[in-house]
């Protein structure tokens, strides 16, 4: 009895979509030049005629369904089969010799699929689907609850789609002998990652994930490690460690996602997650506006108007939020980080480069070889010191304290309520977690290759080394965002004219230059790498505690123009 409101609520939304369609052909057809005067008007108001059109269209789109879904999997298979066959031919490739029945191929064709799922579902969860921008715009037409109208549709939607991949799928399953697998894991995952999805968008918490994500720093970051995750996750759960999808499996999905269907079934939308989608709903519109307005006008000015507007509307918000020297700093960040947000682009750029030539090797170590785990502990600890040359060099902490000096300290510094101690040490602090921040993409990129080198490469390699690891990641992170502002702010090497003239600020980071380069030979010193990393990460932490102690009992003395 509970599907019976489902089942209406679909026919209803069905017939109110497919109307508006077939109303809006007919008036285009009554708009032709010849054609359009021989037809009647009459036709809207023919509600029968309609019901059996709408009736005929939903029959024919049927096989169009199940054959797009078809497709997707015979693509799916198609790459599980291409890769498992290339990976066994040694010096040419004997076409002759590939074979369909490898179970590997059924195994990595469901591994597909459901990362695809995966990925799928993202966009629900970060409001901003399609499915969930009409579902918002029927109810808004029909004055209906947004939360239940949300909810049944993407059920619905579910459903129906389920519904046209038995026919692959089962397929698939009947090729492999594995029908059961074939249909139950896909429908019982999909269904899983759905009520996790509505559990999810129904807490108020996930509110400040969304809100964090709107920011362009969090936005660059979401889709490298996407694309990254997805990528490496592809490649490591089929080539490196093939995951068997057994019975055993599918019955725990299954119960999974029944217990989680009962779960999330009273669960109702947050209301800040409906607003999220309606925001994101205006700002697509808002985007596909501005491209038809730049297709029929090409000038430059509609295009600064428009990002002028935006910068105001962002400002504001920050007026709104923070006050005193938080705001000045915050002001200052957002509207000179285009200078260095190319830099930043580059960089990303070339650690993405380096990952997809860690991914090439691999491939090619595969199916050359048949072996990838070449690199043992020792090796791994061996690459680790390399972070900080590369650190040095990729940092953007050097390029963002110039701005801090020439665009606001500069001026800033002849008025004496900045130059109190409490103005000092908030901006300080607000600047080096602004530093930390800006460093972070980079990071995170750089450690994204470090852990596919190890992943991909490595040879008995212990769990708790990647902890290790993420740690050492966090610390050489906060040495290379504190460093130089915590010279800056100590020497304020800069005189009025923001030329260098203290020397001893060149002397230190000539010093720290060759700590950097040196760092290979302090590492070889250790007879294990785990010590080398660990101790590393404490003499960092130790190094920003004693600075932090030193800029509050030195920088309100020494931070003023000279």
């Amino acid at each position: 009895m509970a599907m019976i409101p489902y089942l209406n609520f679909y026919k209803n939304y069905l017939q109110i979509k497919n109307t508006n369609f077939l109303n809006g052909l007919w008036f285009w057809l009554r708009r032709l030049p010849v054609i359009g005067q021989s037809i009647s008007p009459n036709f809207y108001g023919m509600r029968d005629l309609k019901t059996i059109i709408l009736l005929i269209l939903k029959w024919l789109s049927l096989p169009l369904t199940v054959l797009r879904k078809s497709i997707l999997i015979f693509i799916a298979w198609l790459m599980a089969f291409g890769v498992k066959n290339l990976s066994l031919q040694k010096e040419s490739i004997l076409w002759h010799t590939f074979r369909v029945d490898y179970p590997e191929i059924f195994h990595w064709t469901l591994t597909l699929f459901l990362i695809f799922c995966v990925f799928e579902q993202l966009s629900f969860v970060m409001a901003s689907s399609g499915s969930l921008f009409r579902g918002i715009e029927f109810a808004k037409m029909f004055q209906l609850s947004y939360g239940d109208t949300l909810k049944k549709l993407n059920r619905i939607n579910l459903v129906m789609s389920l519904l046209a991949y038995i026919f692959p799928l089962g397929i698939l399953g009947f090729i492999y002998h594995q029908t059961f697998i074939a249909l139950i894991l896909p429908s019982s995952f999909r269904l899983l990652l759905l009520n996790l999805a509505l559990i999810l968008v129904s807490q108020n918490w996930w509110l400040t994930v969304l809100d964090k994500s709107q920011k362009k720093i969090f936005k660059y970051m979401y889709r490298g490690v996407v694309f990254g995750g997805g990528l490496f996750s592809l490649i490591y759960l089929t080539t490196v460690h093939t995951v068997v999808w057994t019975p055993l499996l599918a019955w725990l999905i299954l119960l999974l996602a029944i217990a989680s269907f009962l779960l999330s079934w009273k669960m109702t939308l947050s209301q800040g997650y409906i607003q999220r989608v309606f925001q994101n709903k205006v700002l697509q519109e808002q985007i596909v506006a501005e491209i038809k307005s730049n297709q029929s006008n090409t000038g430059m000015k509609a295009a600064q108007k428009s990002s002028q507007k935006i910068e105001v509307t962002d400002e504001q918000e920050l007026f709104n939020k923070y006050s005193g020297i938080q705001l000045l700093n915050r002001l200052l960040f957002k509207r000179y980080r285009k200078i260095f947000k190319k830099k930043l682009t580059y960089r990303l750029g070339g650690l993405a480069l380096a990952f997809l030539i860690i991914l090439g090797i691999y491939g090619y170590l595969a199916i050359r070889f048949g072996k990838t785990n070449y690199l043992t502990f020792h090796q791994v600890g061996q690459i680790l010191p390399s972070i900080f040359f590369i650190m040095y060099l990729a940092s953007l902490s050097k390029e963002i304290v110039a701005i801090y000096y020439t665009k606001c300290d500069q001026a800033m510094l002849n008025y004496p309520f900045y130059r109190t101690e409490q103005t000092i040490l908030q901006s300080f602090i607000g600047r080096l977690k602004q530093l930390f921040m800006a460093n972070t993409p980079i990071v995170v990129g750089l450690f994204v290759n470090v852990f596919a080198g190890i992943l991909l490469f490595g040879k008995d390699i212990p769990l708790s080394f990647y902890g290790l690891i993420v740690f050492y990641g966090i610390a050489v992170n906060l040495l290379f965002s504190f460093h130089e502002l915590f010279l800056y702010y100590i020497l304020q090497p800069f005189d009025r004219d923001g030329n260098t003239k203290n020397p001893i600020f060149t002397m230190i980071n000539g010093i720290f230059y060759y700590f950097c380069i040196q760092n290979y030979q302090l590492a070889n010193r250790f007879k294990q790498t785990t010590s080398y990393v660990l101790i590393i990460s404490i003499i960092i932490v130790v190094y920003v505690s004693l600075g932090l102690i030193i800029v509050k009992l030195k920088a309100p003395k020494q931070f003023k123009l000279k």
